[in-house]
């Protein structure tokens, strides 16, 4: 078998269990300030949701494609902002507790959109290099000008403020830093990076902010 094929089913497989862990958090009961998380939780789950179904598309039909890694970018254009966004928000949060959800969202929209525009030139650098209009070399470097670009806006806005701001901005845009190295990569290696990348770069923030929403449900009504 393929190790494109069998990266593919254990990354569905740890996905399945990961997305019935934070479905199943979601059905508890908070009150009070971190029903924001809780949201933010609902967003990641949706995430989750499209990468699961993206996994299954690609487990089914892995036989009859010739080349998966373009396929990969319907699935980027809708998960990557809304967990750029999810991130954000949370980061905004921690910094201040007592935070509106619907204020947050509109007194930020300006830095959002730019994120969100940021991303999608990143995706596009990229998808263009799969798609064989311009090397991949030459993509990897172009797309990671708007990522440079977007983790500053984040950082300087979000992250900076806070210590765990700052650690998980580190972890969340080295995993991100990484799907740029794995494609200057052969094919089968690369795909395979892909799968191991999307369970830490999706599941395991949802994990986390999973883990965050049980750990402090003993003060949500608070």
């Amino acid at each position: 078998m393929s190790v494109i094929y069998n990266t593919g089913v254990y990354s569905l497989l740890i996905q399945a269990a990961t997305g019935l862990a934070d479905l199943y958090v979601l059905t508890l009961d908070f009150e009070g300030d971190i029903v924001f998380v809780k949201n933010l939780l609902w967003i990641e789950f949706f995430v989750q949701i499209v990468e699961l179904s993206f996994y299954v598309w690609l487990v089914s039909r892995f036989h009859t494609i010739s080349n998966i890694t373009p396929y990969r970018y319907y699935d980027w254009i809708i998960t990557t902002p809304s967990m750029l966004f999810t991130y954000s928000m949370f980061l905004i949060y921690h910094a201040d507790n007592h935070v509106d959800f619907y204020n947050t969202v509109r007194e930020n929209l300006l830095t959002f959109a730019s994120i969100a525009i940021l991303n999608t030139w990143m995706l596009f650098f990229g998808f263009l290099a799969e798609m064989g209009r311009i090397s991949h070399r030459i993509g990897t470097a172009l797309g990671f000008v708007p990522f440079i670009m977007m983790f500053y806006l984040i950082y300087e806005n979000f992250a900076k403020t806070t210590f765990l701001g700052q650690t998980t901005f580190w972890a969340f845009s080295g995993v991100w830093a990484l799907y740029g190295f794995a494609a200057l990569m052969p094919y089968k290696l690369k795909n395979a990076w892909y799968n191991i990348l999307d369970l830490f770069a999706k599941n395991f923030f949802g994990i986390f902010l999973a883990v965050y929403l049980w750990m402090n449900r003993k003060n949500s009504a608070k």
